[in-house]
C-alpha cells in the first residue's frame, strides 16, 4: 500500500470504520468514506483532512448495490483509481431468536452479509476498469462470533460466519481467474466501540460490551496491515480470539460452551432496558470511535479472568495432547 491509494470505507461515520479512516488518512491515503449519517460523516472527513488525507463523504446504505456502484464510480471520478474496499459497516440486535422482530433479523443480515455482498461487487467492477498491473484489496471486517457462535446473537453470530464464507469463495474465485485482487477477513473480539450502544436490544436488560474489550485501533491496524500484506487471507485480532479459534477446532463443545458462559455472565448488565431497535432502520448521529468500555476495567477484569485463563489452558492441553498423539 502506498500513501496515494485510494480507499472506500463503510461504516465509516464511527468505530472500526471511522478508527480506519483516521490511520489511512494519517499516511496520506485519498479517501471515499461511507454511512448513512452525513453529519457525523462530514464531522470524520473533517477529521481525516486535518490529518493530512483527502477524504470525500458519501451518504449512502450498504444495502442498496446501484448506491454501493455509484461510490465506486465516485472514487475514480475524483482520484482516478480505487485500490481498496474496506467493508466495515455492521448492526446487531440482541436477544433470544423466539424475542426479536422478524424484521430486525432480516435488516441485520442484510447490512452485513448482502451489504458486504453489494461492496464487494461493487470494488471488483471498479478494479476490472483499472489498470491491471495494480494490485486490488478488499477487506471484510468479520468478527470473532463468526467463528465461535454465542447465544443471543441469531442473526448476527451467522451473517459474520457469512463474511467468513464470502472470503473464500471470492479468494478461490479470484485465484481460478488470475486477477490481481486479494480479498482478506479481519476477524476482532469485542472492541470498545459505539456498536453495543447503537445495537437493537430486546434482551431486557442493559447491552453491555462482552468482555475483554479492545481499543479500536487494533482492528485499525490490522486492516492496514491486510492492505499492504493481502497474501495472508485472514486475520484474528487479539491473543484471547486466536486461542479460542484453535481451542475451537480442537475441542468445538467446549468452545462454545465457554463463550456461552461468557456471554451469559459478561454481554449485559443488571440495569433493565426496553425493547429496542437501535441503529438498524435509523442512523444515529453520535460518530464516534471508541464507545466508553474501558471505564468498565475492574468489573471487565473480574468477569473475563475465569474465561481467559479456562481459554488458554485448555487450548495448551489439547495443543500438547494432539502433538503427543501426533508423536505415538
Amino acid at each position: 500500500m502506498s500513501g496515494s491509494d485510494v480507499v472506500v470505507i463503510t461504516g465509516a461515520s464511527s468505530g472500526l470504520g471511522r478508527a480506519t479512516a483516521l490511520l489511512l488518512a494519517a499516511r496520506g491515503s485519498r479517501l471515499v468514506l461511507v454511512a448513512r449519517s452525513g453529519a457525523a460523516l462530514e464531522e470524520v472527513a473533517g477529521r481525516c483532512r486535518a490529518r493530512g488525507g483527502q477524504a470525500q463523504a458519501h451518504v449512502a446504505d450498504v444495502t442498496d448495490p446501484e448506491a454501493m456502484l455509484e461510490v465506486a464510480d465516485e472514487a475514480i471520478a475524483r482520484f482516478g483509481k480505487l485500490n481498496v474496499w474496506v467493508n466495515a459497516a455492521a448492526v446487531a440486535t440482541y436477544g433470544r431468536l423466539t424475542d426479536l422482530p422478524v424484521n430486525e433479523v432480516q435488516r441485520v443480515l442484510d447490512v452485513n452479509v448482502m451489504g458486504y455482498v453489494n461492496g464487494c461487487r461493487a470494488a471488483l467492477h471498479a478494479m476490472e476498469a483499472g489498470d491491471a498491473a495494480d494490485a486490488g484489496v478488499i477487506v471484510n471486517v468479520a468478527s470473532i462470533v463468526g467463528k465461535v457462535s454465542q447465544p443471543y446473537t441469531a442473526p448476527y453470530a451467522p451473517s459474520k460466519a457469512a463474511v467468513l464464507a464470502l472470503g473464500v469463495s471470492l479468494r478461490s474465485e479470484l485465484a481460478l481467474a488470475g486477477r490481481n485482487v486479494h480479498v482478506v477477513s479481519v476477524v476482532p473480539p469485542t472492541m470498545d466501540t459505539p456498536f453495543f450502544g447503537h445495537a437493537g436490544n430486546h434482551s431486557g436488560a442493559e447491552l453491555v460490551a462482552l468482555p475483554p474489550v479492545y481499543p479500536p485501533a487494533l482492528v485499525a491496524r490490522s486492516i492496514l496491515k491486510a492492505i499492504r500484506r493481502p497474501h495472508r487471507g485472514e486475520r484474528v485480532v487479539g491473543m484471547i480470539g486466536r486461542a479460542l479459534v484453535v481451542l475451537h477446532r480442537l475441542r468445538p463443545r467446549l468452545a462454545e460452551g465457554l463463550m456461552a458462559i461468557q456471554t451469559e455472565r459478561g454481554q449485559f448488565g443488571g440495569t433493565p432496558a426496553p425493547g429496542t431497535a437501535g441503529n438498524l432502520f435509523v442512523p444515529v448521529d453520535d460518530g464516534e470511535t471508541t464507545g466508553g468500555w474501558h471505564g468498565r476495567r475492574r468489573r471487565n477484569v473480574r468477569i473475563v479472568l475465569g474465561g481467559v485463563a479456562a481459554v488458554v489452558a485448555a487450548t495448551a492441553l489439547m495443543s500438547a495432547r494432539g502433538t503427543r498423539q501426533a508423536g505415538d
